[in-house]
């Protein structure tokens, strides 16, 4: 089990609520990894904070600031300029089949991002690009999430997304250049295509008292049909379980 941010399960719980409200938490996770070889996620830190107001936001590793809104509170359109980090990549020494793999970092991407709240129907966009220069791609995606309240304590929030990731940010973490090619290996070069990722979650969270509350978070992601046909992905399907503690003020 490892510690981890999953901001936007954190977040989407938060987004629901009709005030500002700030919080902090700390999970566990138990996360699979694409890479052949590789069982679980490296890309991990150690807690998030929360926070959602009327002029931006702190989501984990993105945050926002709102730049044009309309409506009220339970009926409301937001366009927002946001940055995040992009938590993926590997080191050659994560497995014995990445060995001669340059090292894949993380990166910083940033953009624009709409929400459309209407009553317990969230709808959001977003299109962000890289701004360190390490995979020098971009993504677009939409998603959709409905509140489903149980009891006043409990609810549960299914949630979709679709996002094209562009060929260059596919081929940087999934791609294979000639010089790390390797027969022994049997690591063909590989360059990968632009394609779509899909992804469904269930997160269940549950009020303990006003100021803390307990969440918990499945999620599985249809990987991109060119990073399926990587030499370095051994999976079609990746899932995620987190369990988490958060505590708002």
């Amino acid at each position: 089990m490892r510690l981890k941010v999953i901001f936007f399960f954190a977040s989407l719980v938060a987004s629901f609520n009709l005030q500002a409200q700030l919080g902090v938490g700390i999970g566990l996770t138990q996360a699979q990894s694409p890479y052949r070889g590789v069982s679980s996620s490296p890309n991990t830190l150690p807690a998030y904070i929360n926070y959602e107001g009327e002029k931006g936001y702190i989501r984990g590793i993105e945050g926002g600031l709102h730049l044009w809104s309309q409506g009220e509170r339970g009926n409301k359109f937001t366009v927002s300029a946001l940055g995040a980090l992009r938590m993926e990549g590997y080191k050659a020494a994560d497995s014995y089949y990445l060995q001669g793999m340059e090292k894949r970092k993380w990166s910083l991407d940033a953009g624009v991002g709409t929400t459309l709240q209407k009553g317990y129907n969230r709808f959001t966009t977003r299109v962000v690009a890289d701004t360190l220069s390490r995979h020098k791609g971009y993504s677009a995606g939409v998603g959709y999430a409905y509140l489903v309240p149980i009891t006043e304590k409990f609810m549960l929030i299914p949630a979709g997304h679709a996002t094209w990731q562009s060929s260059r940010l596919l081929d940087y973490y999934f791609g294979v250049n000639a010089n790390e090619a390797s027969v022994q290996l049997g690591r063909d070069a590989y360059k990968a295509k632009g394609s779509v990722q899909v992804r469904a979650s269930l997160v269940a969270n549950y009020d303990l008292n006003p100021s803390t509350s307990f969440m918990l978070v499945a999620t599985l992601r249809r990987l991109p049909n060119s990073v399926i046909d990587s030499p370095l992905v051994d999976r079609n399907y990746v899932g995620t379980l987190f369990g988490a503690v958060t505590f708002n003020f």
